[in-house]
């Protein structure tokens, strides 16, 4: 076999030999490029020098949306200082601008500013996608030491009662405090007129209609009188259940004669 020449390994002519040259330069030169952007740091990139904008920030490591002020933090994608990270979304509240987070299942609130409360409030989804599902609203804490207010909203397996848990942090009191009327579909109350149809006598009268929930019920009657003992000398009740239930009243007099009651079924 003949040993192959050098000017066989050359293109045919001088034109395809420029084009093959020109193309090996822009490869040499997109793998320079390639090398100096590795090694390179960026500083900040921005869609636009003032006003509403999106910034890449190479200090922050996060990915900034400004409101149209240009000053206004509005949502942060990058991590922050517990190690923790996702998507922070900032409100206009004051006096501290509030942030929430997102990141797996739990949804994070906490003053913009690091270090202005020591636990975030915060919401957080659980659930063994076979028996029950638990959404938890945690209040948060200034304090370290103090316990934070947990409610659980708590779905069970096939058909059972949700339940609604209200307590501090590792079961400790928490306080409930309604601004308005509590109502509940196991209770029900009112008041009946009973006269007695003699003097020293137990007459009734049945409340009806109630409708409550639960299984085991319970009633509670009492005069509404100033001569309790002397006059109105016995209030009582029977028959408790989820329909209504029977109330007695027993005086010296026949005048007719208030009382109040409750059914609460549990």
């Amino acid at each position: 076999m003949s040993a192959v020449r050098q000017l066989d390994q050359l293109p045919p002519d001088a034109t395809t030999l420029a084009r093959k040259v020109a193309e090996l330069e822009r490869q040499v030169k997109e793998l320079r490029a390639a090398r100096r952007l590795t090694a390179a740091t960026i500083g900040t990139m921005r869609t636009a020098t003032t006003g509403s904008r999106v910034e890449i920030s190479q200090e922050s490591q996060a990915v900034q949306i400004y409101a149209q002020d240009g000053e206004t933090l509005l949502a942060e994608l990058g991590p922050e200082e517990t190690g923790g990270g996702g998507l922070w979304t900032r409100g206009l509240q004051t006096p501290n601008n509030i942030a929430a987070s997102l990141t797996s299942g739990q949804l994070q609130f906490q003053p913009a500013e690091q270090g202005l409360v020591a636990v975030p409030a915060g919401i957080t989804y659980d659930s063994d996608a076979y028996q029950y599902t638990d959404l938890i609203l945690t209040s948060g804490n200034v304090a370290p030491t103090a316990h934070r207010a947990i409610m659980t909203l708590e779905s069970t397996f096939e058909g059972g009662s949700p339940y609604v848990y209200v307590q501090g942090e590792n079961s400790t009191q928490c306080n409930l405090d309604i601004l308005g009327v509590l109502t509940a579909s196991n209770i029900a109350y009112g008041q009946v007129s009973i006269t007695p149809s003699a003097a020293n006598t137990p007459t009734s009268v049945t409340v009806t209609g109630l409708g409550l929930k639960g299984t085991t019920f319970y009633g509670l009657a009492t005069a509404n009188t100033v001569v309790p003992g002397s006059q109105v000398t016995g209030v009582g009740v029977s028959n408790a259940s989820s329909n209504g239930m029977t109330i007695w009243a027993t005086r010296t007099t026949t005048t007719a004669t208030n009382v109040n009651w409750m059914v609460i079924g549990i």
